[in-house]
């Protein structure tokens, strides 16, 4: 296998791991609560590897295949580990996928010329993007109890995900140069899809 595609492959393992970490830890003790713990939420390589699969991928499907596969194996994980259906399976999860989407998108307009600035324009663009979409989901599929149905509950929800959305903020500016150093500039041509898939890979990230 090429190094590039296993280094996505093992960005990809760790999107798995950071997916089920905290959950891990709840096991010792470590409260789940994103309120009660210092764990970095969202800080994940799935989200850069979004953008990079829509901008490199020969096949363009995989771009959205491989990360949805990526979040269905890790709320496979949590529902295997937790025994929590709802934790693994939630109303706004359909928005969530959405997200994601979104995110890769983004990736394709790097297709025809990738330079520094447009890639740092991507991760911003569509780190903003997740942090909107997912949390207006959290607010309108929600039973109310935490964020009202108001104008109100909804500022809140975005308000309390601030630190989520530092932390994706943070992934972006870690991953992102990683995956698209030594060949933004150079402009490869797209990954092959064989070499993304050679063995079976998934995981998640909240």
């Amino acid at each position: 296998m090429k190094p590039r595609a296993i280094s996505i492959l093992v960005l990809l393992a760790l999107s798995v791991a950071a997916r089920l970490t905290p959950y891990l830890l709840s096991r010792l003790g470590m409260p789940i609560d994103p309120a009660g713990t210092a764990y970095p939420w969202n800080f994940s390589p799935i989200l850069p590897l979004c953008i990079f699969g829509g901008a490199f991928y020969a096949q363009p499907r995989l771009a959205y295949a491989i990360p949805f596969a990526t979040l269905l194996l890790g709320d496979l994980g949590i529902w295997a580990l937790t025994g929590r259906l709802d934790w693994a399976f939630y109303p706004f999860q359909p928005v969530v996928y959405l997200s994601f989407a979104f995110v890769a998108t983004t990736g394709f307009a790097l297709r025809g010329a990738r330079t520094w600035r447009g890639v740092a324009a991507a991760g911003l663009v569509s780190s903003t993007g997740f942090f909107v979409l997912t949390n207006f989901g959290v607010w309108a599929f929600g039973d109310g109890s935490i964020y009202p149905h108001t104008l109100a509950g909804l500022v809140d929800c975005y308000v309390r995900a601030l630190p989520f959305f530092r932390n994706t903020l943070i992934s972006m500016a870690v991953f992102l140069p990683l995956l698209f150093s030594r060949i933004a500039l150079a402009r490869p041509a797209p990954v092959p899809a064989v070499a993304i898939l050679a063995p079976p890979v998934g995981g998640g990230s909240r």
